[in-house]
């Protein structure tokens, strides 16, 4: 029962680990997350696997396994989210242009477009979740910024909702993640969710895809 308390304990720690790959600039770096998630997970897993090795009499090959089994679990949380972008398509002083902005209107946060491609496809098939979106501000200074989708079908949930945090800069920006359609999803129409959360602000916009 211990061993398994300890076993649980390391792959919850290597994804926190995992997350140190997690760029603060707007992109996500799967080949920086999965290492960040490696060797955070092999340090945390040898010295809880010392632990381990301590009460079975071999301290050594605790370790050696707990190294092991933490750099897996911080490989795989380091792939969770491995394509997810989000990339800046516009500075401040364009954004500022194209949405005639002056510092006196204060904050603004807006998603233009949300789309999904593709549009159609099947069970077990990956969509690919688009929004682009514009955040405003009296101060070109870089901001918190959270990126949350939810997918839903006749107003239930279908697996678990998707959130990130990014640090922007003032501008517009371009994010897409993807999305695996459930191998037991019924056809219809599915709607999806997507949100921006700042401090400066929120903004909400809704796309849809097609199960067949």
């Amino acid at each position: 029962m211990l061993i398994r308390k300890m076993v649980a304990f390391v792959v919850v720690l290597s994804m926190v680990a995992a997350l140190g790959g997690c760029a603060t600039n707007g992109y996500y770096d799967p080949a920086r997350s999965a290492g960040a998630g490696a060797l955070g997970g092999a340090a945390t897993g040898a010295a809880i696997g010392s632990i381990i090795g301590a009460a079975t009499g071999s301290p050594a090959t605790g370790a050696w396994a707990g190294a092991a089994s933490g750099a897996v679990a911080g490989l795989v949380g380091g792939y969770l989210y491995a394509e997810h972008q989000n990339r800046q398509r516009a500075s401040y002083a364009q954004a500022q242009q194209q949405y005639n902005y002056s510092p006196s209107q204060g904050y603004v946060v807006n998603i233009s477009e949300a789309t999904v491609s593709p549009a159609t496809l099947r069970a077990g098939q990956q969509a690919h979740l688009f929004m682009t979106y514009t955040i405003l501000a009296p101060q070109n200074t870089p901001t918190t910024v959270t990126l949350y989708r939810e997918v839903r079908k006749d107003g239930q949930l279908v697996g678990q909702p998707y959130q990130t945090t990014v640090n922007n800069y003032p501008g517009t920006y371009t994010d897409q993640v993807g999305y695996v359609v459930p191998g037991n999803a019924l056809p219809g129409t599915y709607t999806v969710t997507n949100r921006v959360i700042s401090s400066y602000g929120t903004a909400e916009r809704v796309s849809y895809f097609t199960v067949m």
